[in-house]
């Protein structure tokens, strides 16, 4: 994910995302969001039920990873985490299969094989990006060109 928008979320829920300082052997928020900006919404809109629901403790959740699943989903890893907080990181990861990792538009779904986009979850509009134009723009109509006027008139 985009720095600024890593930073942002940081600062937003410090208390959320306070392993992103822990050592990487029992953390890995230390790399940061290893996601496309395309899931930014869906991560804030999660830490903000998330920190709404929770209290401000040593046995607060804490989000310990953000990556891309196997399957090219989201995948949230928490620690202290109670039922409906992992409700919460499953709608997010529910909401992540219909929405494109790149430009966050809905509905998305997974590439297979043959697509540029393989193993992402894009939308159209992305997939047409990376792989360019298929079908030749019609050109067109060539315009005639201007021919200067018969008569001028001139206004006294």
């Amino acid at each position: 994910m985009d720095s600024h928008k890593t930073d942002a979320l940081y600062e937003r829920f410090p208390h959320l995302y306070r392993e992103r300082t822990a050592p990487l052997k029992s953390s890995k928020m230390g790399w940061g969001f290893q996601c496309e900006d395309g899931w930014h919404k869906i991560i804030y809109e999660m830490s903000k039920k998330i920190e709404k629901i929770s209290n401000d403790g040593e046995f607060a959740p804490a989000i310990t990873e953000v990556t891309k699943n196997e399957d090219g989903t989201l995948h949230v890893e928490a620690r202290n985490i109670t039922p409906p907080i992992a409700d919460l990181i499953t709608a997010a990861q529910e909401a992540s299969r219909l929405t494109c990792e790149l430009c966050s538009y809905s509905p998305a779904y997974l590439r297979g094989p043959g697509s540029s986009q393989e193993g992402h979850i894009a939308c159209g509009r992305c997939v047409g990006k990376a792989e360019g134009q298929h079908t030749p723009r019609k050109s067109r109509r060539p315009k005639k060109p201007l021919r200067a006027p018969d008569t001028i008139i001139i206004k006294r």
